[in-house]
């Protein structure tokens, strides 16, 4: 099953399957595979073993914790992130832009806090060897920009965010 897994403000594509002898094969969007082992379960939270690391997930509170460091999670199905994402879209109410390829970042094009217009070109990833302008989905204000020119992104990294 595929999932779309946001950790902090990036999101990527994972394959995950159950393994004949227990467990699941986690393959990334780079291709790499881990193996994921589940330990136990206390009151609210579930402890992992990914590849030989012992990682704790608070499901409730999307929380996951490695090696001490806390970070904030969310994983869907990839059926409920595209079916979300193009409710968002028919109402207009798309509150981010993400890359819709791996590539590198060739211009940004806006700022926090500036106005844009639907359609206005933002940022300019180039990703096989063309240059695609990303724009703006609606009239929106720039609350955040993610990304700095010459920093690669991959599919579905968060780019700009608007109020």
């Amino acid at each position: 099953m595929r999932y779309v897994v946001s950790i902090a403000e990036q999101a990527v594509e994972i394959d995950v399957e159950p393994r004949p002898g227990g467990g699941y094969v986690v393959r990334g969007p780079e291709g790499r595979e881990s193996v994921v082992h589940s330990l136990e379960q206390r009151p609210g939270w579930v402890s992992l073993l990914v590849d030989g690391q012992r990682v704790s997930v608070l499901p409730g509170e999307a929380e996951v914790r490695v090696q001490g460091e806390r970070h904030t999670a969310r994983a869907e199905n990839w059926q409920q992130h595209t079916t979300a994402r193009a409710k968002a879209r028919d109402l207009g109410e798309t509150r981010a832009l993400s890359a819709a390829m791996p590539g590198r970042i060739v211009r940004v094009l806006c700022q926090a806090g500036e106005r844009v217009s639907a359609n206005a070109p933002l940022v300019v990833i180039e990703a096989m060897k063309m240059q695609n302008e990303l724009r703006a989905p609606r009239d929106a204000s720039v609350r955040a920009v993610h990304v700095e020119v010459g920093r690669t992104v991959e599919r579905g990294a968060l780019l700009v965010e608007f109020e």
